[in-house]
């Protein structure tokens, strides 16, 4: 008796700046997320991010109060799911009082 076994998919989206995407979502890249069952998936920063899932984790380098207002509420439909980068530490980097305070 043969056993196949299906390993769940995942999905992960990522928010980049077209720069950032063109840089790093390579197909070898692509691929190898393939190969281990992770599904990239694009998401539009102009459309309801919760709309465009389900996504078992974010990654994003996107900025201001509309996208934070998107993730926040991704989040809290989504609590298991993992947000990269987190809120709080963009915050803090966008804070010039505590970026002055690391240096």
């Amino acid at each position: 008796m043969s056993s196949l076994t299906h390993s769940k998919r995942h999905r992960v989206g990522y928010a980049l700046p077209p720069k950032k995407t063109q840089t790093f979502i390579q197909p070898s890249l692509i691929h190898h997320a393939d190969q281990h069952n992770i599904d990239l998936i694009p998401i539009e920063p102009s459309r309801p991010l919760i709309e465009q899932g389900p996504l078992d984790c974010v990654i994003h380098k996107l900025y201001g109060p509309d996208w934070m207002s998107q993730l926040l509420h991704f989040s809290s439909l989504n609590p298991d799911a993992p947000i990269i980068d987190p809120l709080d530490s963009i915050q803090r980097l966008h804070d010039p009082i505590s970026m002055l305070q690391v240096v």
